[in-house]
């Protein structure tokens, strides 16, 4: 990690979750605010793997979403497909069946 993009920031722990840091810090060799970033990072990485944030470009084009499938525009009713399916906040997408709108 580029150490020149860094912003500061203050976070509220509690001592021991301190202490358990600056242990790892001292066997690591490295600084707790080292330790605090990779630990960020990992849990970043695993909450966008478990929820990917919403992509307004793969709305756009069908593919976002679990209901996803592709859509066979040469059907004759491509018109009457692109205005059933524009959703006003995220433009082109299947809608999913739970959505009522």
């Amino acid at each position: 990690m580029a150490e020149t993009n860094l912003k500061r920031t203050t976070i509220m722990a509690e001592e021991e979750m301190l202490y358990k840091i600056e242990q790892i810090a001292r066997r690591e060799g490295k600084s707790k605010a080292a330790i605090i970033r990779e630990a960020l990072v990992a849990y970043v990485a695993v909450a966008e793997a478990e929820q990917p944030p919403d992509d307004p470009l793969l709305r756009l084009i069908g593919l976002a979403g679990e209901t996803a499938v592709p859509t066979d525009m040469a059907n004759g009713q491509d018109e009457s497909d692109i205005l059933e399916n524009i959703d006003p906040r995220y433009g082109f997408a299947l809608r999913d069946e739970k959505d009522p709108a």
